[in-house]
């Protein structure tokens, strides 16, 4: 019931899609970043539930590869 429930969670999918942004990035997301994480999201609904579309949609966003290095 809980898992069927977490599935459906828009607030629970939009957490993940973060996480997912901070660990690619390596930062916190910032205002310019809505775009970035809209893209994924709808990616993940376009794709049925695909994390990999996420992942995909987050390594060639802009925000990726044009991300600074970090020192």
């Amino acid at each position: 019931d809980l898992i069927d429930r977490l599935a459906r969670s828009t607030r629970a999918r939009q957490s993940i899609i973060r996480h997912a942004f901070r660990f690619f990035l390596g930062r916190n997301e910032m205002l310019s970043d809505s775009q970035t994480l809209i893209d994924p999201d709808n990616a993940y609904l376009d794709s049925g539930g695909s994390f990999r579309a996420v992942i995909i949609s987050l390594l060639t966003s802009d925000s990726f590869m044009y991300r600074k290095a970090n020192p």
